[in-house]
């Protein structure tokens, strides 16, 4: 840790360090003494030298300025925010009360294993916190909450400091454009794309939670997709692990809307659904023989398309390719050594591709994911993303199926969403009445958005 003070510095005519207590991104935080009247506090330290550009200190003045607002017994109060100017630089201090404790993240390296009516409680707890934040206007979305953040003292009372990624922001405001903060392992997907809802907090804390079950970073347990699947490192109660999977819903339309929601839930006062179990929409009948799976409700829709498998079709595919490619060898052998060599390296890609294009016919997977904000297609071959398309649903325009003529002179219909000028096509080896029924589908789901 490289510091900015040695103890025993005094700050300002007034603060004297005592010891560091840890270093972020951006400062430096001690415990240090007021010399007026010889408190203990807390005093976080950046220098404007020492920052690589100005996110930083934007960060920093933004968590001076919002904690100055805030009022509540589980957050370390605000007392001072100052700079001094030195011959070479500007240094910037943020002073809080300290709080006596332990992190989270020490009580587990010491072999905390705390019980699920414990985690409970400490849920609870960080509820209320947030529920204090985010009825506030506009709204206080903390977008760090982590085991290092959240600090318990000796009469069980939790803590939550560390307001350095604080966002104020209006219910549901979207903040495009931003660097994303936050912690990897216990920030939501949202988070990466530098947007903060309310419900991004309830992730952090789902995964906090998770944390103090299984004593590692959730971004080690296995996942499904992004989805982390945790049901098998953990032993809880059948409705805890409902409430904790409905925190960790990688899809923030999918996770509680409210802090009181959530609470609601874990006392026990509103069932839990899944992401699909909620206003489940009646589907039409879906195709006889089809394999395709499709769930949807009012906020998101998945359609998985399984592989078509070897058929006639792919058979008569696979003798024409290698007839083909005999008719190319053969060809080859013929021609000088300066082609020869021009030509084996386009035939081994023609082949590559082809040999590609078939095997995705016969063991590929399509996966389609529709929400209130963005879709995404993804053709997956031996569990590989092959290829990956994504936007935003306002975008969407249409949905049709498509016909075209390929280079044999056969007339081939897809599957076809058409986002701005863009088309984007799949679902060509399904059979004709499974297009029209998953195109239906797709329209009637767009029409509730």
């Amino acid at each position: 840790m490289i510091l900015l003070h040695q103890p025993s510095t005094i700050i300002g005519d007034r603060y004297r360090i005592v010891a560091p207590l840890g270093q972020g991104a951006f400062g430096t935080t001690y415990e240090a003494e007021d010399l007026t009247n010889y408190k203990r506090v807390a005093l976080k330290a950046i220098s404007l030298r020492g920052l690589e550009n100005w996110k930083g200190l934007e960060l920093f003045e933004r968590e001076a300025k919002i904690l100055a607002k805030l009022n509540y017994h589980a957050i370390p109060k605000y007392l001072d925010y100052f700079y001094i100017d030195t011959a070479d630089d500007r240094r910037f201090y943020l002073i809080q009360q300290l709080v006596g404790g332990q992190s989270f993240s020490e009580l587990v390296k010491k072999g905390w294993y705390p019980s699920q009516g414990e985690i409970k409680e400490i849920a609870f707890q960080i509820l209320d916190i947030l529920q204090y934040l985010h009825q506030l206007n506009p709204a206080v979305i903390h977008r760090d909450i982590k085991p290092q953040n959240l600090i318990i003292n000796s009469k069980g009372i939790v803590f939550l400091v560390d307001f350095g990624a604080v966002k104020d922001v209006y219910r549901n405001t979207l903040s495009y454009g931003e660097t994303f903060v936050g912690t990897f392992g216990y920030m939501p997907p949202e988070q990466f794309q530098g947007q903060a809802f309310c419900a991004s907090d309830l992730y952090s804390l789902g995964a906090t939670l998770l944390f103090l079950l299984t004593h590692r970073s959730p971004a080690e347990l296995p996942h499904q997709r992004l989805k982390i699947d945790f049901r098998g490192s953990v032993q809880i109660s059948q409705h805890f692990a409902n409430w904790l999977e409905k925190m960790l819903e990688p899809a923030v339309e999918d996770r509680f809307q409210s802090v009181e929601e959530a609470i609601d839930a874990l006392r026990q006062k509103k069932s839990i659904s899944s992401s699909f179990s909620d206003s489940i929409i009646p589907q039409r009948q879906q195709p006889a023989g089809s394999r395709i799976i499709l769930i949807k409700n009012n906020q998101r829709l998945v359609a998985q398309i399984p592989p078509c498998g070897l058929k006639d079709d792919n058979l008569l595919w696979a003798v024409l390719i290698f007839y083909v490619l005999k008719v190319i060898n053969s060809w080859i052998l013929g021609t000088i050594v300066t082609v020869f060599s021009t030509v084996v390296f386009l035939n081994f890609w023609i082949i590559l591709l082809v040999l590609l294009e078939l095997l995705f016919y016969i063991a590929g997977e399509i996966y389609l994911e529709i929400n209130r904000y963005t879709f995404k297609i993804e053709w997956h071959l031996f569990g590989l993303t092959w290829r990956q398309i994504t936007g935003r649903t306002v975008d969407i325009k249409f949905v049709q199926l498509d016909s075209s003529v390929n280079f044999l002179g056969k007339k081939t219909i897809t599957c076809a969403i058409g986002e701005g000028a863009q088309q984007h096509k799949f679902g060509s080896k399904l059979r004709n009445v499974e297009k029209r029924w998953l195109v239906e589908e797709l329209r009637d789901f767009l029409g509730l958005l």
